[in-house]
């Protein structure tokens, strides 16, 4: 397995990736940048690594970009692995030994590591030391550098509690407030130079969820509208109106799966389990849960009862 290091010279920049590049970019989630910043001070300071860090939180709320920009702040290399890059111990054995003092790894959706991976991490993360098995038989301790570990995890609940408690800072990401998501997409129509009003800004915001994610692809959708409709890229009422007809984006972000997720409810006129919507909806069971429910539940459109989904009347 090739682990790369990422360069902090080339890490994410604003002005090409759309990407944060520092903290005064990253739109929200004050609570964590507040004392991220406070131990990314004290880290510089004292020239040693930086408590472990735990992001928890929905995908797309920012949690990688946050992580690098941890290392571009530190002034510190990162190495950024995805959970099914490590099937056993040698590999994260491997990347451990790559490390460079102070150094940062980042790994992604972390509840997802087998056990025996995990205590290999959380006693590099206590000591920096990795105990090698022997042909012959028997353990030698083997010092590593030291580093700092930011985990992302969509399920903290589902970490041991042995890696859990290893984590100094555990940091859990937010709901983007109105003014926020308002904020990212005035910032992302900037970078792709539509043109466009404060209050057709708000509208837009009323018409997607608290992703940054998803508010980042809803702004290269406008703007893939917008330049084929609009000689001079400037986002009109009529505009905005003729695009979520054309896009079918509703109410907070809903689309057609969304409609016809609520059309089987309404016909059912009792409560309906999760198999029976995903039959009727073409998709598989963890489809319905994980891509279509979660804004449903959060615009209070759906309720989860004992004996199947309902509509809220």
């Amino acid at each position: 397995m090739e682990v790369k290091k990422i360069n902090t010279d080339k890490l994410m920049n604003i002005n090409h990736t759309g990407r944060p590049d520092t903290f005064d970019e990253f739109i929200g989630q004050e609570h964590i940048k507040a004392v991220v910043k406070t131990a990314i001070d004290s880290w510089k300071k004292r020239k040693w690594h930086m408590g472990h860090i735990l992001f928890s939180g929905p995908s797309g709320f920012g949690k990688t970009t946050m992580a690098h920009i941890i290392s571009k702040q530190g002034q510190v290399n990162i190495k950024a692995v995805t959970w099914y890059a490590i099937t056993k111990p040698s590999e994260i054995i491997s990347i451990l030994n790559t490390l460079e003092n102070w150094d940062i790894l980042f790994i992604d959706e972390i509840h997802r590591l087998k056990p025996n991976i995990e205590e290999v991490l959380y006693i590099a993360m206590e000591d920096f030391v990795i105990d090698m098995v022997m042909p012959e038989g028997g353990n030698v301790r083997i010092p590593i550098n030291p580093f700092t570990l930011i985990g992302a995890t969509t399920k903290s609940e589902s970490l041991s509690q042995p890696i859990k408690n290893r984590f100094v800072y555990h940091f859990h990401f937010m709901e983007y407030t109105p003014d926020e998501k308002e904020t990212i997409i005035k910032k992302y129509l900037n970078k792709y130079e539509i043109k466009t009003s404060d209050e057709i800004i708000k509208k837009i915001s009323a018409k997607v969820g608290s992703v940054p994610r998803e508010i980042h692809n809803l702004c290269i959708k406008i703007r893939d509208f917008v330049v084929t409709e609009s000689h001079e890229k400037i986002l009109t009422d009529f505009l905005r109106d003729k695009f979520l007809k054309h896009s079918q984006i509703e109410e907070g972000g809903m689309t057609p799966l969304h409609a016809k997720y609520l059309e089987i409810l309404e016909k059912a006129e009792r409560p309906i389990g999760v198999k029976a919507i995903a039959v009727q909806l073409w998709i598989n069971e963890k489809a319905v849960e994980e891509d279509v429910e979660p804004l449903l539940l959060k615009l209070w459109k759906i309720e989860k009862s004992w004996a199947g989904r309902i509509l809220v009347s």
